[in-house]
């Protein structure tokens, strides 16, 4: 069955609420996955992303208070604390850290990779042919890209970023959020002990400070996970969660891969919708997926542009005979 173009947009527009809602909810983030950044090995990464770095422009270069600062120095080459910021900002894993937190592992990670380089460069190895091949590639991809990224920065102002934006929210479908808490303990008898003293009259909040695994380091808040939808959550968590009425606790146990839960729900709303500088990143790939056809239109326009047909795939009436595509081209 196909999609239409209507459900497409609900689908994008969910994708960037759901993305931006677990950025602000970051008491539930433990059970939105099983999984996360585990180990991060600085030098490597910071390696790789100079050996195979991702064929990615910017649209607006950034600007470095630190290009005079030198960090190392390799066969007279000066290497600068602004190249690292560069570097670190452009690893995701890395981009909110400070540099100070990395330095050590990134600096290393880039003396590498500026070391590897210089030696492939005294090697030799750029004349193989397939080597000078991939480099043409490379910087036929890097001029491509830049231009467009160009072409689009001077394209877009605040009118047509919030057209977008207006339209899409015309395709927002609100879902449904609630304000819960929990106590995660380790056994299903702690949990249905807890629930008798739930039933006996002792405060979530008090139980969940003193019993639960799930606990704030730096405060007692009494479980409290804030808001959440449904796909914020593992689905035993969040099917269960989801079914109980405000102001009320599970009666049962929940079981997950945690551990078993103690749930009380605070509140039931419906999600407010993004802002437009959440939407941002969104914007920017609509942008550019609507007006990338109408820069390549301009500028095929501009020039002579033949196309073939030897294999015979478009079978239309007008399209020149394959034998002119072998004639000289006049330079």
């Amino acid at each position: 069955m196909k999609k239409t173009k209507k459900t497409e947009n609900k689908s994008n527009l969910t994708k960037v609420v759901s993305a931006n809602s677990s950025k602000e909810d970051k008491k539930s983030k433990v059970f939105a996955t099983l999984g996360g950044v585990v180990v991060i090995v600085l030098a490597a990464l910071v390696l790789l992303k100079w050996c195979c770095p991702e064929k990615q422009i910017e649209f607006k270069p950034k600007s470095h208070a630190n290009d005079g600062i030198v960090v190392a120095i390799i066969d007279g080459e000066k290497l600068k604390l602004s190249d690292l910021e560069r570097v670190k900002n452009s690893i995701p894993q890395l981009r909110e850290m400070p540099i100070e937190t990395v330095y050590n592992n990134l600096l290393e990670g880039y003396v590498n990779g500026r070391v590897i380089l210089k030696a492939a460069e005294k090697s030799g190895i750029e004349k193989r042919p397939e080597v000078q091949k991939a480099i043409k590639e490379a910087r036929e991809q890097i001029l491509s890209k830049a231009y467009l990224a160009d072409q689009l920065q001077a394209r877009m102002t605040p009118e047509k970023a919030k057209a977008i934006y207006t339209e899409e929210l015309k395709n927002y479908v609100p879902q449904d959020e609630i304000h819960a808490r929990h106590i995660l303990v380790a056994t299903e008898k702690e949990a249905k002990d807890l629930i008798v003293k739930l039933k006996n009259g002792a405060k979530f909040e008090d139980l969940a400070n003193k019993y639960s695994l799930d606990k704030n380091p730096d405060a007692d808040n009494g479980g409290d996970l804030g808001y959440f939808r449904k796909d914020m959550m593992i689905p035993d968590f969040a099917n269960a969660a989801f079914a109980i009425k405000v102001g009320k606790f599970s009666e049962k146990p929940i079981r997950t891969p945690f551990g078993w839960h103690v749930v009380k729900v605070e509140d039931k709303r419906k999600a407010a919708p993004p802002t437009i500088v959440e939407m941002q990143e969104f914007i920017t790939a609509k942008f550019a997926e609507d007006t990338v056809p109408e820069i390549l239109a301009e500028e095929r326009a501009k020039m002579k542009v033949k196309v073939f047909d030897p294999i015979g795939v478009n079978k239309k009436p007008d399209v020149v005979d394959n034998e002119v595509a072998n004639e000289p081209v006049n330079q």
